[in-house]
């Protein structure tokens, strides 16, 4: 097979805000995506491209593991690097440089933070809860002088519904900064969180789709709100390359899709390329839209973030974003990216129903961005998070060895943790009575039965103390459980 030229048209700018790492993801994607490098061709070694570029080695090793995890690349042991198969140019694809232009809603009870039902729990439970940030770390004094500020400048009347304009230009330059999107202001529309955001999308297109295709397993509340709604719900199953998009066959007329694939809730899964490029397809010959829930993306632990699956084909995709994990849930603040064709759409339902967002915590939001706090808070909770994770891993080998399987760890605040070797799966819910709370996979199931020896755990906003006694806690659950091999009762 010929190796692709060092340079190969790969330039590195120097003076771009965009780190080097993506910036040579994005250049190497448009060259796979555009057909300029082949399928099966063989990439230069990283020390060779690395020379050639004048960059870190372990840039280029990044880059390289970074396109392996999003299907763009394969990796051969002894033979080196090459283009994934499976991917077919196309001429109307859009390359991560130039896009045209999710929230994960916090579940009810155990994601919430509470006690799982059933069990009668400890009052010193250890909660390894799912879908919460660091909230300690939340910077509340300068979020309240915003706040302030906001209400003495605020003109009080009803604003545009699409939201604050201040706000709506600040998250698309954010969306250019870190996701490499190119977004025009008015095709932003601000929500009151990431449920008001799905609900609004199930709601304004409701007249022209009646069912939808949801990720299984998935969060609970998204097939509540669509259900809600009077559509009916298609669940597809999830593997470690996220929806098994391939099994839909052809998109039928008035349905829509829902994916998470940047880090699929609660696998931790990353939708390939393929599968990327097969989902767009089905959607653009059904004339349907992806919503793409991009509810954790900003803390991309390995790597660096996945370009976003509107940029594949913004007119397709409804991409929806949520400051719930980056920030707090309490803010009540989502938005969406609508494609042209929508924006007038969800602007007149929006009307009609008189649904506004406040605009005080808007112009607060779009300062505290504008000022750059935003993206400061996420770098240092990158840190605090990828600090937990390794600490949690940690605990886990220590206590489980290889009896525990660890999946979908380099995204996001949670762990999915597979325990293949019990004979039966113990009620997760009674962890409770031995001062540890977990989340069980099945939860999250539209079809049961098939991962009951799964758990998630969350560790966005659980202290570093409590990471290894809770652990401890679970291996002696586990362990006393699962020892009979008979199911508890």
């Amino acid at each position: 097979m010929k190796e692709v030229e060092p340079l190969f048209g790969i330039t590195i700018d120097r003076s771009s805000d965009r780190p080097v790492t993506a910036q040579l993801c994005d250049r190497i994607r448009r060259l796979i995506e555009t057909g300029e490098m082949p399928r099966g061709a063989r990439l230069p070694s990283t020390r060779h491209l690395a020379k050639e570029l004048g960059i870190a080695r372990n840039v280029a090793i990044e880059a390289y593991e970074q396109l392996i995890a999003e299907g763009y690349l394969v990796g051969r042991v002894g033979s080196g690097t090459f283009v994934a198969e499976g991917i077919s140019p196309s001429a109307g694809l859009r390359s991560a440089e130039a896009p045209g232009s999710g929230a994960l809603m916090q579940p009810a009870g155990p994601a919430a933070g509470g006690k799982p039902d059933g069990g009668a729990g400890r009052d010193d439970a250890i909660c390894f809860a799912t879908g919460v940030p660091d909230l300690e770390r939340f910077p509340r004094r300068r979020w309240a002088r915003y706040l302030k500020e906001a209400a003495e400048s605020c003109l009080y009347d009803y604003g545009d519904v699409r939201g604050e304009e201040a706000l709506r230009a600040e998250i698309a330059a954010f969306l250019l900064r870190s996701r490499g999107m190119r977004v025009d202001p008015d095709r932003v529309m601000v929500t009151e969180g990431s449920s008001e955001g799905f609900d609004l999308i199930a709601r304004a297109l409701r007249p022209r789709f009646d069912s939808v295709c949801l990720e299984d397993p998935t969060i609970e509340i998204t097939s509540y709100i669509f259900g809600q709604a009077g559509y009916r719900i298609e669940p597809v199953p999830v593997d470690e390359s996220g929806m098994r998009v391939h099994e839909i066959g052809t998109l039928p007329a008035g349905r829509l899709m829902v994916l998470t694939p940047s880090h699929q809730y609660p696998t931790g899964g990353i939708l390939s390329i393929q599968r990327r490029l097969h989902a767009v397809r089905l959607a653009g010959e059904a004339g349907s839209y992806i919503v793409e829930d991009d509810y954790d993306g900003d803390f991309r632990l390995k790597g660096v973030p996945i370009p976003p699956l509107c940029s594949l084909e913004p007119e397709r995709v409804i991409y929806a974003g949520t400051f719930s994990k980056t920030l707090a849930p309490d803010l009540r603040l989502g938005f969406l990216v609508l494609p042209a064709g929508l924006a007038g759409t969800f602007a007149e339902f929006r009307e009609k129903a008189n649904r506004r967002t406040p605009a005080v915590p808007q112009l607060a939001l779009a300062r505290f961005i504008r000022d750059g706090h935003l993206e400061r808070h996420i770098y240092r909770m990158r840190t605090v998070y990828r600090n937990r994770r390794a600490l949690l891993i940690e605990a886990l080998h220590r206590h489980f060895g290889g009896r525990a399987v660890i999946r979908g760890d380099e995204a996001g605040m949670h762990v999915l943790v597979e325990f293949p070797s019990l004979t039966e799966a113990p009620d997760w819910a009674r962890a409770a009575e031995y001062g540890v709370i977990v989340d069980p996979v099945e939860d999250y199931c539209m079809r049961r039965g098939f991962r009951t020896r799964q758990i998630v755990l969350g560790y966005g906003n659980i202290r570093e103390r409590d990471i290894e006694p809770g652990i401890g806690r679970l291996s002696r659950f586990v362990r006393e459980r699962a020892r009979s091999g008979k199911p508890d009762g």
